[in-house]
C-alpha cells in the first residue's frame, strides 16, 4: 500500500458514482408523481409505500455495512461488490418503475419489493466502492483527490440525467404509447449505465483487489459480532461528529430544496426561474469539487469543512434577514452553495480517516460497516425533511395558489433559510468538539496503523 495509484484509479474513483447518480436521480424527482400520476395508486396507498420504503431505506444502510463486513467475495472484499452488485440492483430497480398486477394491492407490492432488494443491495456495493478511498491508499493525499473526483462525478451524474433523463422519460412514454414505460425503460437504460461504470472501475483496480483485506479469499473476513460494529460508533467521537454535521447539512440542503418551490412561487415571484436556479446549484457543486482537493490538502479536511459550511450558512442568514428581488437572491445562493460543494466532495475522505480511528482505537477493522454511515445522515434527513416541511407549511395554513401574505412569506423564508441555519450551526459546533483529526494526528495514527500491521503474527 506504500505504492502511489494509479492516476486512472484517482482520477476515475468518481465513476461508480456517476452511473448511480444517473439511476437514483429518477428516484429522487419522479418517484412520489410516478405512483400518484403514472401508476395512479390511491393516496393513502401511496402515502403508505412512501412511508414504509422511507423506514427500510433508512434500516438498510447499517444492514447493508453488516453484510459488507461478514462478506469476503473471490475478487477482493471491497471490489468484487462493484461486479456482483449493480447488476442485482438494476434488475430490482426496473421493478420499482413498473405497473404489474391485476390490482393496485399487487402493483404496490412488486415496487415496494423492487425498492427493497434494489435499495439493500446497492447500499452494499455502494458502501463497498466507498470503502475503497480507505482500502486502496493510507495516503490522505490520493484519499482527498479521490474523494473530490466522486464529488466532481456525482454533480455530473446529476447534470446527465437532469439534462437528458427527463426529456427521454416522456419522450420514450410517447413513443411506446404508454408514460408508465418511459419510467421502466429509463430506469433500465441508467440501470445499463450504473452496471457499465461500476464494471469499468472493477476492472481498473485489479492491482489493488486486496488491498485492505484481512482475510483469505473466501474466509469469514471478520469475526466481529453486530453488536461490536454498532460499538465502533459509540467509542469513535468523530465519527459521531462528522455523523451529526453531515445530517445538519444534508437536513438543509433537502429543506432548501424542498421548499424553493415556494419561496420562488411566494416571496420572489419567479417560477419560471426556478428550473434555471436549481441547474446552477448542480454546477456550483461541480465546481466547488473541482477546488475542494488543493483546498483541503492545504488548509486541512476539518478546517475546510467548516469554513465552507459557515459561508452557506450566512448565505441563508442573509437572505432570511434582508428583503431580496429575485437576482439579488440567486447570486447569494448560489455562492453560498459553495459553502455545501465543497464539503460534499470531503466526506469520503473524512469519513475514511474516522474508520482508521476506529482502527486504531480498538485494534479491530471495521472499514466496511463505518465506510457504510455514509449513506445514514441523507437517508434520516431525507425522512426528517418532509415532516419539518409539512410543520412549516401547515404553521401558515398553506393552500395551494393562496394570497400572499406577509405571514407567508415569513413562513416560507423561515422554512428555506433560517431553521437550515440553525440546524447546520448546531451540527457545526459539535463538529468542532467531536472531530479532533487533524492531519498532524492522522499522520502519527497511520504510522502507529502501518507498524501494527506489520508487526509478526497481524492478520492485516
Amino acid at each position: 500500500m506504500s505504492q502511489p495509484l494509479k492516476k486512472s484509479v484517482v482520477n476515475l474513483y468518481g465513476l461508480p458514482s456517476f452511473g448511480f447518480q444517473t439511476l437514483v436521480t429518477i428516484e429522487v424527482m419522479f418517484f412520489a408523481a410516478f405512483l400518484t400520476d403514472f401508476v395512479k395508486l390511491p393516496l393513502a396507498l401511496v402515502s403508505t409505500l412512501l412511508l414504509a420504503t422511507s423506514l427500510v431505506d433508512i434500516i438498510a444502510v447499517p444492514t447493508s455495512g453488516v453484510i459488507l463486513e461478514k462478506s469476503n467475495l473471490k475478487w477482493g472484499k471491497y471490489r468484487s461488490w462493484l461486479f456482483v452488485g449493480p447488476p442485482i440492483a438494476a434488475l430490482f430497480y426496473i421493478l420499482q418503475f413498473t405497473q404489474l398486477g391485476g390490482s393496485a394491492t399487487v402493483t404496490a407490492i412488486i415496487i415496494f419489493t423492487g425498492f427493497v432488494v434494489s435499495h439493500l443491495v446497492w447500499n452494499t456495493f455502494y458502501a463497498a466502492h466507498i470503502s475503497l478511498n480507505n482500502a486502496m491508499t493510507l495516503d490522505r493525499g490520493e484519499r482527498i483527490s479521490m474523494a473530490s473526483n466522486r464529488g466532481m462525478f456525482n454533480a455530473l451524474g446529476t447534470l446527465a440525467f437532469t439534462y437528458f433523463g427527463v426529456k427521454a422519460i416522456t419522450s420514450i412514454g410517447v413513443a411506446v404509447g404508454n408514460p408508465v414505460l418511459g419510467y421502466t425503460y429509463m430506469a433500465a437504460i441508467t440501470g445499463c449505465i450504473m452496471i457499465a461504470c461500476n464494471w469499468i472501475y472493477f476492472v481498473l483496480t485489479k492491482d489493488y483487489a486486496f488491498n485492505g483485506c484481512a482475510a483469505p479469499v473466501g474466509k469469514a473476513a471478520d469475526k466481529m459480532s453486530v453488536g461490536e460494529m454498532l460499538k465502533q460508533i459509540i467509542v469513535n467521537p468523530p465519527l459521531m461528529g462528522l455523523m451529526i454535521v453531515e445530517l445538519g447539512r444534508y437536513l438543509g440542503r433537502f429543506i432548501i430544496f424542498g421548499m424553493a418551490f415556494y419561496y420562488f412561487k411566494y416571496v420572489i415571484n419567479d417560477l419560471p426561474g426556478m428550473a434555471l436556479f436549481m441547474t446552477g446549484l448542480t454546477v456550483i457543486n461541480f465546481l466547488s469539487a473541482m477546488i475542494a482537493a488543493p483546498i483541503a490538502k492545504r488548509l486541512g479536511e476539518k478546517n475546510t469543512y467548516m469554513i465552507a459550511l459557515s459561508l452557506l450558512v450566512i448565505g441563508l442568514l442573509i437572505v432570511w434577514f434582508i428583503p431580496l428581488q429575485a437576482t439579488a437572491f440567486k447570486i447569494i445562493m448560489l455562492l453560498a452553495y459553495i459553502g455545501y460543494g465543497l464539503p460534499d466532495s470531503l466526506g469520503v475522505a473524512m469519513y475514511s480517516a474516522t474508520s482508521d480511528y476506529g482502527e486504531w482505537k480498538t485494534g479491530k477493522n471495521a472499514r466496511g460497516f463505518v465506510m457504510s454511515l455514509i449513506s445514514f445522515p441523507i437517508k434520516i434527513s431525507i425522512f426528517v425533511r418532509s415532516m419539518i416541511i409539512a410543520a412549516v407549511l401547515s404553521s401558515v395554513n398553506y393552500v395551494a395558489d393562496m394570497a400572499v401574505t406577509p405571514e407567508l412569506v415569513q413562513g416560507i423564508k423561515n422554512g428555506f433559510s433560517l431553521y437550515p441555519a440553525i440546524i447546520i450551526i448546531i451540527g457545526l459546533l459539535l463538529m468542532f468538539k467531536m472531530y479532533s483529526l487533524t492531519p498532524k494526528r492522522m499522520e502519527e495514527m497511520n504510522a502507529d496503523l502501518t507498524a501494527r500491521r506489520q508487526a509478526p503474527g497481524s492478520e492485516a
